[in-house]
């Protein structure tokens, strides 16, 4: 019988972020000037989460790991364990990680796998700043639920998908994704994850463009 691990996903933010942090920022050759620059989030902001003195709160994570151009699982999922053969999620037990555009609400999750799912409502209904836009090494699948969106990515023009309508995209360009009806959508976002986050010990490969 397959052993599986029946645990929530990225429940929390805790101190030990500070060093993923400093490492994806300083193997993509990044000063805290550079990030800060990248993210909206102060030098001193940054320096006190590296060095473990705060754990920041999603949001702040959430900019960080946009201004380093990875998912934010990438950075605090790292305490989880390394060689899950099955995570099951149970619904009851959703957390979820707002921010100002949208709400996350994060699904099983292996560290060693590839994938990285989540839940997404979408409430913003004007585009975004540039800075706000998400970037990530990969592809991304998108599904829409209920609501209708538009998908716009740096270089196209946008997309409208209604509920049923899917898409998949390189992530590795800015994207960001905007409420087209009359209320939030939900759609169901999965993105692949960087070498770093499946248990290889490589060193994190910088990525071109990220900023």
């Amino acid at each position: 019988m397959t052993a599986t691990s029946d645990r929530t996903p990225v429940s929390g933010v805790g101190l030990a972020v500070g060093p993923s942090i400093r490492r994806y920022r300083v193997a993509k050759g990044l000063t805290l000037a550079g990030l800060a620059r990248r993210s909206g989030v102060s030098i001193a902001t940054i320096s006190k989460i590296e060095n473990g003195k705060i754990s920041g709160g999603f949001e702040t994570i959430y900019k960080l790991a946009r201004g380093l151009g990875v998912l934010v699982t990438e950075i605090i999922d790292g305490e989880a364990e390394a060689r899950e053969p099955m995570v099951v999620h149970r619904g009851s037990r959703s957390d979820v990680h707002p921010t100002g555009l949208y709400d996350y609400y994060p699904q099983a999750l292996r560290h060693a796998g590839a994938l990285n799912p989540y839940l997404m409502v979408i409430h913003t209904r004007t585009v975004p700043d540039r800075l706000d836009w998400s970037i990530h090494d990969g592809e991304e699948v998108i599904i829409v639920l209920e609501g209708a969106i538009e998908l716009h990515q740096e270089g196209a023009p946008p997309h409208s998908l209604d509920t049923g309508d899917s898409a998949c995209f390189d992530s590795g360009r800015r994207h960001c994704f905007v409420s087209a009806g009359k209320g939030p959508a939900r759609i169901v976002s999965v993105s692949t994850r960087g070498p770093a986050m499946r248990g290889d010990e490589r060193q994190v490969p910088s990525r071109r463009g990220a900023g």
